[in-house]
């Protein structure tokens, strides 16, 4: 059985030379879509950062703070009491305790604590 084969000749290449690649063709319609979904991929990265910093901006301090050294003899309850003596020690240690996250490990002389601004004195 014989099969047929084809030597180039001048028309078969310029024919392969002129044809058109064959790849994805869009329509008109289509490259509207492919448009529309890369405008609201854009939208939607700008409203998300856009809430993102709107969120970081509206986030909250803490309270006012200062910065205390701990001194000879002294503990968290004394430490308390000599800055907000009008106020109960338990919750003054307590939020000393958060703003520095120290558990209960005691305090070292020396040591630098945060204390809440409005206890200070």
């Amino acid at each position: 059985m014989a099969h047929a084969v084809t030597f180039p000749t001048a028309d078969n290449q310029r024919s392969r030379s002129t044809a058109r690649p064959t790849g994805l063709r869009l329509t008109r319609r289509g490259r509207v879509v492919v448009l529309a979904f890369g405008l609201m991929v854009v939208l939607i990265a700008v409203l998300l950062s856009s809430a993102l910093s709107a969120q970081a901006d509206s986030t909250s301090r803490g309270p006012a703070t200062s910065t205390v050294v701990v001194q000879a003899g002294e503990s968290l309850w004394r430490i308390a009491q000599r800055i907000a003596p009008a106020a109960d020690p338990r919750s003054v240690v307590t939020e000393i305790r958060d703003l520095n996250e120290l558990g209960y490990r005691p305090v070292v002389v020396g040591q630098s604590l945060v204390v809440p601004l409005y206890a200070a004195a």
